[in-house]
């Protein structure tokens, strides 16, 4: 990962970052928290362990030590009594937090040299099994320049797992960032920025279940060691700041759909295929309304979703955008009246004016997360006071970067409060949700407790 940036840049792009669920940062599957020390998944972490105990999710907590060193020099408490204590400590925060819901993988790793032990090589093939093992969807580690040599470790130990699991959602969260100057060199290329609700009652109490780490348990001389106040004031916030990393791989280009369609070819067999069928008929019922005044479908391809809508009567004027020329060629062939198709690329190319239901059929996934967050800060621009989307999300394996499902909830993410959700639908090979603009977040980006912007922050090249 590139080293690219500051830590005065971070932030700017974490102040201006959307307000994300939980759940759309880290997916329909397991969680598993990587956390340096007792104490780091409580900090840093709060919101997603709340969230995917409270979804019922699987939910995995890696211990990577027992934090055995914060008070290295007590003469009345030895490193082991203090891993014992810590241990307890963070199993008892954990609960308040999520209840019996965590399992737990102990690695045993030294503190402070996490990273020079021997067994560092199978800490991870233990973690890779750990996730395997309760479907994890997401990790979450420590932000690779959190200034801590164990959180440095924690990071690479991520990374390393992305390369064995490149489908795995990798998140960081900050611990000690705060302490960082403005100009303090801080990775940020290839990360998106997002600010997550915390339940600040349950962090509350499960941070109070770390007592050795407020003083409250060894009893050394008045200079040890203890969490500052200012420290656990900026942790005591209503949001979180999370980091998504991108994910690898490369989407592909234009010239791909224009081969995939060449003389009039059907390559997915939306015409008459029984699950393109189906599935065009429930993105129909679970329209809200019975008729939409003007309809753009983006990507498009032969706009078989806009000619239902026009021939149920259940849209007026319908716009398709298609990369690929010669699908848009072939689709005006025999479009109907109030069906226009043009060529574009997203996110760039939408039509002028404005819209009360754009489609998002199966297309989310062609995109990067850069691109993503270009097309979530362009959609509100295009939408009319009363306007929806609806997104449609192959659940199939896809062969690019982001699949469906990803893809998806990464741009809820980062629209933020811009959509509000109305409906979702799971089927099994497919998921639709139906959001619904609310002008008065689009108005509203001041940052805070009450925090409502919608468009996320492209940290990538951030200064």
């Amino acid at each position: 990962m590139s080293t690219k940036g500051t830590y005065g840049g971070w932030t700017r792009a974490m102040d201006a970052a959307p307000c994300a669920a939980p759940g759309l940062l880290t997916g329909p599957g397991g969680l598993v928290v990587l956390s340096p020390h007792p104490d780091d998944e409580t900090l840093g972490c709060s919101a997603l362990i709340r969230d995917a105990a409270a979804r019922r999710l699987p939910l995995g907590i890696v211990a990577v030590t027992d934090g055995e060193g914060s008070h290295r020099q007590s003469p009345h408490i030895s490193p082991a009594e203090l891993a014992a204590i810590r241990t307890l400590e963070q199993e008892a925060a954990v609960a308040e937090l999520a209840g019996p819901a965590a399992q737990w993988l102990r690695l045993g790793l030294p503190d402070g040299a996490s990273r020079y032990d021997s067994r560092w090589d199978d800490a991870i093939a233990a973690v890779e099994a750990f996730c395997l093992r309760l479907g994890a969807t997401a990790v979450a580690a420590p932000h690779p320049d959190d200034p801590h040599p164990d959180h440095h470790a924690t990071a690479e130990m991520v990374l390393c797992l992305r390369e064995r699991l490149p489908g795995l959602r990798v998140l960081f969260y900050e611990i000690w960032s705060y302490r960082l100057g403005v100009d303090a060199p801080f990775r940020n290329a290839g990360l998106s920025a997002f600010r997550t609700p915390t339940p600040r009652d349950d962090k509350r109490r499960a941070l109070a279940c770390h007592r050795s780490q407020l003083g409250l348990v060894v009893p050394d001389s008045e200079g040890a060691f203890r969490l500052p106040d200012w420290f656990l004031k900026q942790h005591d916030g209503p949001l979180e700041r999370i980091a998504w990393l991108d994910m690898p791989g490369q989407c592909p280009k234009a010239d791909h759909f224009d081969r995939l369609y060449a003389d009039g070819a059907d390559p997915f067999g939306v015409r008459d295929r029984h699950y393109e069928l189906e599935k065009r008929a429930a993105s129909a019922r679970v329209l809200a309304r019975e008729r939409y005044c003007r309809v753009l479908e983006l990507g498009s391809g032969e706009a078989h979703l806009s000619r239902d809508l026009l021939a149920a009567g259940m849209a007026v004027e319908a716009i398709g955008v298609d990369r690929s020329a010669g699908v848009v060629a072939q689709a005006a062939r025999d479009a109907p009246d109030g069906l226009s198709l043009i060529v574009g690329s997203l996110p760039d190319d939408l039509p002028q004016g404005r819209f009360d239901l754009i489609l998002l059929p199966e297309i989310l996934y062609y995109l990067s997360e850069a691109e993503l967050r270009r097309l979530a800060a362009r959609l509100p621009h295009h939408l009319t006071d009363d306007a929806q989307i609806l997104i449609v999300s192959y659940r199939g394996p896809t062969d690019t970067p982001l699949d469906g499902i990803a893809a998806a909830d990464f741009l809820m993410a980062s629209l933020g409060a811009v959509l509000r959700p109305v409906t979702r639908q799971d089927h099994p090979a497919y998921r639709l949700d139906l959001l619904a603009y609310d002008p008065g977040c689009a108005e509203d980006r001041a940052g805070g407790a009450q925090d409502r912007s919608g468009v996320s922050a492209v940290a990538q090249g951030a200064d």
